[in-house]
């Protein structure tokens, strides 16, 4: 969707300013994954981020008491009676949650992805979907179970709680609080991400490489 096309975009801008070095060190091409990732899920979050509210909202109609009869009134509403800023409600505490989580997820996908290769090549065969789906589903379980804090802050802040905070939460409910649903949208995130990769590594190979996972010489 809308974040490979940046992920793609950012990637091979940053690549074109500031090419990466291969004598860089594992923790620089670590960070360097890292600030991609963010980068890219920052700008889709920003643009996304009205659309977000506005699911977030129906989604809790019978908790706020507020109702919609859809999308476009739902839009216009909050927009007469919040303006921009009510439109946007939850950014920082989503940028909080996605950027952390893009960066994880695709740092660790791709350095699990070249140990899959590399235990490919020693056992003497070609690096297989499996490989890629396994990755993808270690990267995003993990990457979603050190996010979910701040999953739980944007719901609650778009759920129209400005003053939730993680010191008011722990303060009030305790740290499990933190993680309260967290066990479902992990394993969602863990086979979305396990399909979302595989799906990816084999559309890459069709086009004959991409900025991030360029064809094998």
């Amino acid at each position: 969707g809308l974040y490979f096309l940046l992920l793609e975009r950012v990637t091979r801008e940053l690549n074109a300013k500031f090419p990466a070095s291969k004598d860089a060190s594992q923790t620089l091409q670590g960070a360097r994954t890292f600030a991609i990732g963010a980068a890219s899920r920052s700008l889709a979050a920003a643009m996304l981020c009205p659309l977000t509210v506005v699911k977030t909202r129906m989604e809790y109609a019978s908790i706020s008491g507020t109702s919609y009869t859809g999308v476009a009134n739902a839009l216009n509403t909050i927009g007469a009676e919040e303006g921009v800023k009510g439109l946007f409600s939850g950014l920082g505490s989503t940028l909080l949650r996605d950027a952390p989580f893009s960066g994880l997820n695709l740092m660790m996908y791709t350095h699990l992805r070249t140990v899959m290769g590399e235990v490919a090549a020693a056992q003497g065969r070609e690096t297989t979907s499996m490989d890629t789906f396994f990755a993808g589903a270690v990267a995003g379980g993990a990457a979603t179970f050190l996010t979910h804090p701040p999953d739980v802050l944007r719901t609650r802040v778009q759920l129209g709680r400005p003053s939730a905070s993680f010191v008011k939460i722990v303060t009030e409910e305790g740290v499990r609080a933190l993680w309260v649903g967290s066990f479902p949208r992990i394993l969602r995130r863990t086979l979305q991400q396990a399909m979302t990769w595989s799906l990816y590594e084999h559309v890459a190979k069709l086009l004959g490489g991409t900025s991030l996972s360029p064809k094998a010489d």
